[in-house]
């Protein structure tokens, strides 16, 4: 080599071990990040709020490495195929010599022909839907019935306002004449329920024929290393017995006919995709992998970026020898918090792309070319960081084999998005709450879900006056005739929560359906902020002139002729917005504001405004306490959820889009923690740095639209609606029909809520 080549080579070896990784680690554990930084360190921290917000980072070159779950490693062969490189697998320490995670494996009697068709009219012998045993997402637990019943397939009675777990069970229920398929068939408990009332003979096999209860175990064997609450044993002692097929880990296949049942080897196969038949023995359960499987799913990686694979493999076993957690130091961190206990190891592997690994093990078909009973989804989004987020969803969504399927679709603001839903050019949008009123009223859309927040975090609207006014002439809302009122914004929140107030103090008439002329005619001049545009119309005919809602708005800058009105719904309207009403109320010239309070505070101190000055007046009709925006709930208007999920009000597809968003919620809420769930996205949470994506941050669960709604605040916003439409004489005298409880067929159950919105 010569004393050159020899030089060059060491130099290259101390820059490499002098290089420093930037590795991601969750924002939320700060001290691991302190850890793995510390004693001779080679990472450095790179904060990220999901393991998704890693990749992106990855891809960008903002990271170097990070580890990814199976079902992730499957999504990012979807949406970044060639951008990161596997260097390593992380594989339990009993399996470290097996290729994969799990195989799901279909177990028959040797005596079946007919390959899956042969399986008609069959009994059906599963594990379960909550199955926790082994990490099966909901595309693999159905991988045997897709593949077999074909229940990605419309059944013969059609689709109309049916869930796609209704199809689902339905197609299923006509293929298998007996089964027990335990746990939920929907995340909606009312659908779930009705659905097993209606297709018993998919519980048939099951204790005393509940899928609630599963299996029974009271006259199971005990045998030393299997345990008999497993629901895989449980599925295989069900075939035993007298199933046609058992859908099961092949884990589970080699203890059961190792340890339980060995004499038994020899009468059952291994059902294949192609629909041949592999007999079981002895020899064949004893190999690591199955004969044939009809899932195989790839283990958990080590991901790195293509500019630093090379050196960051050859790194890790000097940091983890023998794949191990060392105990000691920041490795040991490092360890920790990428690969988890000791129950794991790291197994280098040859540096391929993302998308060579999966498809080498478990290729998905392409979400646009995917077969499916329902059609594709289409929600709406505005802006660029929203579409990311919602391209990611859909394909996380996907990947899990969440039904119906999500398009994400681009538009440039809500108003364009309420429209697009309205002329069936997109399908759904999560808006806020604000524009709950006008989305009824204007484009006829009708509430899918509510949002849930906790009560700091509702909406809270409030009527405030000068402190002055109210020492004097304005201490009830009978004093507010002919003044001057400020609004956020003409139909939104504040506006019908004052129209709602108004008709309860028989200020305004109740039979005035025309709210422009209801308020207009009440105030002697007001700010409200497109009240003169075609987006925010409430009634379809009026005559009346609405330009006297905008009397009191000032534009940011001067306009021709010093002609200053304006009443326009952005900020070059000076009194837009909640913060534009605070400083309307602060004009000499106007009496009374309609504010959301909850940032009332920080947003009186950036105008410079002394609280003091300000009072509110309360629902009740009198005045608080003490000025100031800190105001207790009795003295609010309003206090309701702050978004909510809309889609066409006659659309038969909304039974499944309300079922959809229950099993967006399962997998992609606060339900778990984010160690265990499958795919790291949580839909209410910030994404790749920006907040309020798709769902607001405020965001901590969905509700469903009724009057008796677990939330309050929820339960709030569906009365301010039902109270305003009051006044047309059009409003159900009953209470809402609630999707969470009640216990009618899921069609009717669902459509029920379709219906009541048809009142709006």
């Amino acid at each position: 080599m010569g004393l050159r080549g020899l030089f060059l080579c060491l130099l290259v070896i101390a820059v490499s071990h002098a290089q420093v990784y930037r590795v991601c680690v969750p924002a939320r554990d700060s001290v691991a990040c302190q850890s793995v930084e510390t004693g001779g360190s080679e990472v450095s921290c790179v904060p990220v709020e999901t393991r998704l917000d890693c990749a992106l980072k990855i891809s960008r070159n903002e990271a170097d490495f990070g580890a990814f779950s199976e079902e992730e490693t499957l999504l990012l062969s979807q949406m970044q195929p060639l951008t990161h490189q596997v260097i390593a697998t992380v594989r339990s320490t009993e399996k470290t010599a097996v290729p994969y995670a799990f195989e799901s494996v279909a177990i028959v009697p040797n005596n079946h022909t007919g390959g899956l068709e042969g399986l008609r009219n069959g009994r059906y012998c599963h594990p379960g839907l909550d199955s926790t045993e082994v990490r099966w997402s909901p595309r693999v637990l159905k991988a045997l019935e897709v593949s077999a019943a074909r229940t990605d397939r419309c059944p013969g009675s059609g689709t109309e306002r049916k869930t796609a777990e209704e199809l689902e069970v339905e197609t299923l229920s006509g293929f298998f004449s007996e089964a027990c398929r335990p746990g939920p068939w929907s995340y909606n408990s009312t659908v779930d329920a009705d659905l097993k009332s209606r297709y018993p003979n998919l519980c048939s096999l099951c204790d005393n024929s509940s899928c609630n209860g599963g299996y029974s175990t009271s006259t199971a064997v005990n045998v030393a290393g299997v345990s008999n609450n497993n629901r895989h044993i449980q599925a295989l002692a069900c075939l035993l017995g007298r199933g046609t097929v058992a859908y099961v880990a092949w884990q589970h296949v080699q203890e059961f006919f190792t340890l339980r049942n060995p004499q038994n080897v020899n009468q059952f196969s291994a059902l294949c995709p192609n629909g041949t038949t592999v007999p079981l023995s002895a020899e064949v359960v004893a190999l690591p992998t199955s004969p044939c499987s009809v899932v195989r799913q790839p283990w958990k990686t080590v991901v790195a970026s293509s500019n630093t694979a090379t050196s960051l493999r050859n790194r890790l076993p000097t940091w983890w020898p023998n794949g191990a957690d060392p105990g000691v130091g920041w490795t040991s961190t490092l360890y920790q918090t990428l690969v988890g206990g000791s129950g794991f190891r790291v197994i280098q592997e040859e540096i391929t792309t993302v998308s060579n690994y999966t498809n080498n093990v478990r290729p998905i078909e392409n979400l646009s070319t995917s077969s499916s009973c329902l059609a594709a989804v289409r929600w709406c989004t505005v802006s660029v960081a929203e579409m990311a987020k919602c391209e990611w969803l859909a394909a996380s969504a996907y990947t899990l084999g969440i039904q119906p399927a999500i398009s994400c679709e681009r538009r440039a603001d809500t108003f364009a998005c309420l429209t697009d839903i309205r002329d069936r050019r997109s399908d759904l949008f999560s808006v806020d709450s604000h524009y709950g009123y006008i989305a009824r009223k204007n484009y006829r859309l009708s509430a899918v879900k509510l949002v849930q927040n906790t009560r700091a975090n509702a909406s809270r609207i409030a009527a405030f006056v000068k402190e002055a006014s109210a020492q004097s002439n304005v201490t009830r809302f009978e004093n507010l005739r002919d003044k001057v009122a400020c609004f956020p914004e003409y139909g939104g929140l504040a506006y019908v929560a004052f129209v709602r107030t108004a008709h309860e103090r028989q200020i305004i008439s109740s039979a005035e359906c025309d709210y422009a002329r209801a308020v207009g005619e009440y105030f002697s001049g007001a700010c409200a902020p497109g009240a003169n545009s075609d987006t925010h119309a409430l009634t379809e005919e009026s005559n009346f002139n609405s330009t006297v809602l905008c009397t009191a708005c000032k534009p940011t800058v001067s306009v021709i002729a010093n002609n200053q009105f304006t009443c326009a719904w952005d900020y070059t309207n000076y009194y837009f917005g909640n913060n534009g009403s605070l400083a309307c109320l602060a004009d000499p010239a106007t009496d009374v504001a309609f504010l959301e309070t909850q940032y009332l505070a920080a947003q009186m101190a950036a105008l410079n405004l002394n609280p003091a000055n300000y009072r509110a007046l309360c629902r009740n009709n009198t005045l608080a306490n003490s000025t100031g925006v800190n105001i207790d709930d009795g003295c609010l208007m309003a206090h309701v959820v702050d978004a909510e999920v809309l889609a066409r009000r006659d659309d038969p597809a909304n039974n499944a889009l309300n079922t959809l968003f229950d099993s967006l919620d399962r997998f992609f809420g606060y339900n778990v923690a984010a160690s265990q769930q499958l795919i790291n996205l949580h839909m209410y949470s910030p994404f790749d740095g920006s907040s309020d994506l798709l769902f607001k941050d405020t965001t901590i669960g969905l509700e469903e639209y009724s009057s008796e709604a677990r939330n309050e605040q929820a339960r709030n916003y569906v009365e301010l609606f039902r109270h305003l439409e009051a006044c047309t004489g059009a409003a159900s005298p009953g209470p809402v029909p609630d999707v969470a409880t009640r216990t009618v067929l899921s069609v009717l159950t669902l459509t029920a809520v379709t219906v009541f919105a048809r009142l709006f």
